[in-house]
């Protein structure tokens, strides 16, 4: 059995997940997370005033049949009745079809689901007219749909029109635009428009910073997301300028040495490291993380616990001698006085390989373009004590050969994290990996063409 995670091949890429969590700025103490700086959009068809027959007969998407055929046929023969009793036009017949659409996503028929959702959202706006509210959510349910078929031009239209909406209603700077802003912000990635992208990530910072002083929990949880959009597009001296930013902010309106510097210290250090730069200011910078929390007897147990993971992955990653693993083993206790550390110590220290070191494939023959050829390559290998993926071989991939050879250049410098049972450390056979590109048609054979004049 082969324990498989998958990773995205080209250094910069829409699914592409940076190393290290972003952090989360806290209010006095470590142990008080802050509030999401992002709230959920409007809800749309919440209405009091739904027909009795109508809630009695309406599909409860938790007790549909387990077949999603029938459970699209029941819920489409509701939607009738609902549609005959009140009308078209109706909020009951929207809401009516915006459960069928749930349940067309169930059955695996988009098209379908894209139909009613515009049907839902043609009832609302003949009800309230175009800029209704009731609009937001099925148009952002109707993006999504669209994106996860693969449709970036239709779904980029579906939440431009959401958060038009959105802003007409609420105003310029409300908050609840910014999920809108992520989700357009996915979209442009696909697409290959990263300028686009960013000015989307950008903006919803600033709409933040205009609603909230700088030292609030709010402003702070604004300033580390864009950080860490930054780093996860390579961008790490100006995602490092964002965090001394915010420790500058926290100096000056709280003082020194307060705990409000420990997300912004370790998210430097995991800054350096996911860079691939052993940089003296990174280790630096996890270590006063972690000697503040002990001077000020910091109670909160996860923090500890993630800053000395943290520095455990460091010292995977950049010692020149294998590591005896002390601070894993400090980490995974810790873990023990936390109330979900049982899960926890799974999700860090076993199941499915965690870079420490991501060494990047080589990009040549790839490229970013969303309608190119998707390939991939699967690679298995044994993980020792010290994060070195040994014996690696390749399992499968497609086109065959074509990036077979980069992929295991780039395993044999990357580094894990080393798997843990029972706060020890140990090697684990079978470890896998999934890397996704995309690349030109002609690629494979321009290579061969190569390799046949070698």
């Amino acid at each position: 059995m082969i324990v498989l995670a998958g990773c995205c091949l080209l250094s910069i890429g829409a699914r592409a997940q940076p190393v290290g969590t972003p952090p989360t700025p806290v209010a006095g103490g470590l142990g008080q997370a802050s509030p999401a700086a992002t709230a959920t959009p409007p809800a749309a068809g919440a209405s009091a005033n739904v027909g009795t027959a109508s809630a009695e007969s309406a599909p409860n998407l938790e007790q549909t049949p387990e077949d999603p055929k029938q459970a699209v046929i029941s819920a489409q023969k509701h939607a009738a009745e609902v549609e005959q009793q009140f009308g078209k036009k109706s909020r009951q017949s929207a809401e009516a079809y915006i459960d069928l659409a749930a349940l067309q996503i169930r059955a695996g028929d988009r098209e379908a689901a894209a139909q009613s959702y515009l049907t839902a959202i043609e009832a609302y706006r003949s009800l309230d007219g175009p800029f209704t509210p009731l609009a937001v959510q099925p148009l952002t349910a109707l993006g999504d749909n669209y994106e996860e078929r693969r449709d970036f031009v239709s779904a980029l239209s579906a939440y431009t029109e959401a958060r038009t909406i959105n802003r007409r209603v609420f105003g310029l700077l409300n908050e609840d635009q910014i999920p809108l802003l992520d989700r357009m912000t996915e979209t442009m990635i696909e697409l290959n428009k990263p300028a686009e992208a960013d000015q989307h990530q950008l903006e919803a910072l600033r709409i933040v910073e205009r609603s909230y002083p700088p030292e609030s929990n709010e402003a702070l949880a604004a300033l580390y997301k864009y950080a860490a959009w930054l780093r996860n597009q390579g961008r790490f001296a100006e995602e490092r300028d964002l965090y001394m930013r915010a420790l500058k902010t926290i100096h000056d309106h709280y003082g020194k040495d307060d705990l409000r510097e420990v997300p912004a210290l370790a998210a430097i250090g995991n800054s350096y490291r996911t860079q691939r730069i052993p940089e003296g200011m990174g280790i630096g910078a996890l270590h006063d993380a972690l000697q503040l929390m002990v001077s000020r007897g910091a109670p909160d147990k996860l923090a500890l616990a993630e800053v000395l993971r943290d520095i455990g992955d460091w010292e995977v990653a950049f010692s020149k001698v294998d590591t005896d693993g002390v601070n894993y083993r400090r980490a995974w206790q810790y873990l023990g006085e936390v109330p979900n550390g049982t899960e926890l110590r799974r999700e860090w220290f076993s199941g499915l390989p965690i870079f420490v070191l991501n060494e990047p494939v080589s990009p040549l023959g790839t490229t970013l373009e969303p309608t190119a050829q998707a390939g991939y390559v699967v690679v298995r290998f044994d993980l020792d004590k010290y994060g070195h993926a040994n014996n690696p071989t390749i399992v499968e991939s497609e086109p065959a050969g074509f990036k077979d050879e980069a992929v295991l250049r780039a395993l044999r410098h990357s580094r894990f994290r080393p798997q843990m049972v029972d706060g020890e450390i140990v090697a684990r056979d079978s470890m896998g990996i999934r890397w996704v590109f995309r690349y030109p048609r002609d690629a494979v054979k321009d290579k061969a063409d190569k390799t046949a004049k070698q």
